[in-house]
């Protein structure tokens, strides 16, 4: 069985709507480290508050986690984690979801989270348009050399490239109930 997951993509990739799902088919407790890791008016949480938030969370039995911040938690996420599913999504997916999203909550005057209104001004400070464009290609390096270290070698990779590759999965999760048989190749839960 699963039962520790962290879904790690670049901005827009899904990773949220993945670990939100997954979540309530798996009944398991989802975290963004979005969530922990901004503070009120776009204020970055110091990196020992952050750890410790992330803390509490690993120190559950189950959980899902949605989120990459690989220079800040990833020792600590991955540590624990027993899978990784990767949505390693086309540029031009990924960047145009971040795109489309940012001009709706900034038309509908939306909270990202909790006293962080979405606003074009704040997009472009937190270079996340940038980053949208550029993290695909930064994760294809990062990520294999991650898995390659030996304290991460427990963690099943689940590797995801396409929306119809994240929907195969998911429905296979779903209808195993989160088991998984033998090395994932993407194709199986």
């Amino acid at each position: 069985m699963i039962k520790r997951i962290v879904v790690v993509g670049a901005a827009g990739s899904g990773k949220t709507t993945l670990a939100r799902a997954l979540g309530d088919a798996l009944e398991a407790p989802v975290t963004d480290l979005d969530l922990l890791f901004w503070g009120p008016a776009w204020s970055r949480v110091d990196l020992s508050v952050f750890r410790e938030r992330t803390q509490r969370v690993l120190a559950n039995e189950h959980w899902i986690i949605a989120g990459s911040y690989f220079s800040q938690v990833v020792d600590l996420v991955w540590a624990q984690a027993d899978t990784v599913v990767w949505l390693d999504l086309p540029r031009r997916v990924s960047f145009s979801r971040v795109l489309r999203r940012t001009v709706r909550q900034v038309v509908r005057r939306e909270d990202v989270f909790p006293g962080c209104r979405q606003s074009l001004r704040a997009a472009w400070r937190d270079r996340l348009f940038h980053s949208s464009w550029r993290e695909p290609e930064k994760y294809r390096s990062v990520i294999p050399e991650l898995l390659d270290r030996p304290e991460y070698g427990h963690v099943r990779l689940v590797h995801l490239q396409s929306s119809k590759a994240v929907a195969t999965w998911w429905a296979s999760c779903v209808e195993r109930g989160g088991s998984v048989r033998g090395e994932s190749d993407g194709s199986s839960c």
